[in-house]
């Protein structure tokens, strides 16, 4: 799928959205992963915008959203409005490309971590290597928040 930022703007509230709660450990599981990848992955061949985000419960603090979201830049889809002509040329249609977004707090200093899972072309290949991808980006980003979190506890 490729969209111009105009049109890309203008389907965001056509979006299919889905949401799921779930643990740090089931954050990491194949399963729950391959499911909101297949849903991005399904919505896209349907010719949709797509968003599937997960709650994850931690350990310790606040829950942390990761997320998997369409763009046609790293930004997450909440700021879409960000995408204007400095970033990017309006009238040049640009491929819809799949993010790894994360937010919440203790995660890094801006709350929010978002890196491309896979190009448009991309997403033709193996589930298995996105989920496999995807597992270790996450795990990275749990890591991460619990190591921040532990330091301010010992404060």
């Amino acid at each position: 799928m490729e969209l111009t930022v105009n049109d890309y703007l203008a389907q965001l509230d056509k979006a299919k959205t889905q949401t799921d709660s779930t643990d740090a450990v089931g954050i990491q599981q194949a399963d729950i992963l391959t499911k909101g990848l297949q849903f991005v992955i399904d919505q896209l061949d349907a010719g949709y915008l797509a968003r599937y985000v997960w709650q994850v419960a931690m350990p310790t603090g606040d829950p942390l959203e990761v997320a998997l979201e369409t763009n046609l830049i790293n930004i997450p889809m909440a700021e879409a409005t960000r995408l204007d002509p400095k970033l990017l040329e309006g009238n040049d249609a640009k491929p819809v490309n799949l993010y790894m977004v994360a937010s919440g707090a203790d995660l890094n200093a801006s709350e929010l971590r978002i890196d491309q899972l896979a190009s448009a072309e991309e997403l033709n290949d193996s589930v298995k290597t996105l989920v496999e991808k995807m597992q270790t980006w996450i795990t990275k980003q749990l890591a991460q928040t619990n190591e921040h979190r532990a330091a301010k506890a010992t404060e």
